[in-house]
Parts: structure tokens; C-alpha cells; sequence
């Protein structure tokens, strides 16, 4: 078993330093995932939305020592499109 740590940066940085121990890098992802989905649950007014970016981190160490396994980014790009337009239109299958 490896102890996996997840690092929640948004602007500001919360760095895990207990970890979970996990199987493999497969668990670490689902565990990532995880932790992604409870941040959405928070909704846009969540501590961790600070910024309309973000993103997990998950390393072999607590703070900013160890390596990184991988990311997880999340990130909200607005467009043009204008909504009263985009009203009418259907977005996906029906």
C-alpha cells in the first residue's frame, strides 16, 4: 500500500498532510474523483471556489514535497454565446 496525498489548489493552496492509503495509482484517481465531486457538491459559492479554476493534486508526499502521480483540473471557460439566443437551443440528444 502507498500513501497517496491530495492537494486542493484554487488560488490559494490546501495541502493535505495525513493522506490516504491506497492500493495503486487506480485507487488514488477514484479517490481524486471522489474529492472533485464533494468540492461540486459545494456549488459555486463553496470554500474551494475562490476562482473558476481549480484542481486536485495527488503526490507521495504532504505539502509540497513528493511527486506527482496526477491531476485532476477542473475549469469554467465562458463564451460569447448569447444567452437569450442560447435559450431556444437544445443541447444534446432528444
Amino acid at each position: 500500500m502507498t500513501r497517496f496525498f491530495f492537494h486542493v489548489h484554487n488560488g490559494i493552496s490546501v495541502f493535505d498532510d495525513v493522506g490516504l492509503e491506497l492500493p495503486d495509482i487506480e485507487a488514488a484517481e477514484a479517490a481524486a474523483i471522489e474529492l472533485s465531486g464533494q468540492i461540486l457538491d459545494d456549488g459555486p459559492d463553496g470554500p474551494l471556489w475562490r476562482d473558476n479554476k481549480w484542481r486536485v493534486e495527488v503526490t507521495d508526499g504532504p505539502g509540497i514535497r513528493g511527486q506527482t502521480f496526477l491531476i485532476v483540473q477542473f475549469s469554467i471557460t465562458r463564451t460569447a454565446i448569447n444567452p437569450a439566443a442560447a435559450a431556444g437551443r437544445s443541447f444534446g440528444p432528444g
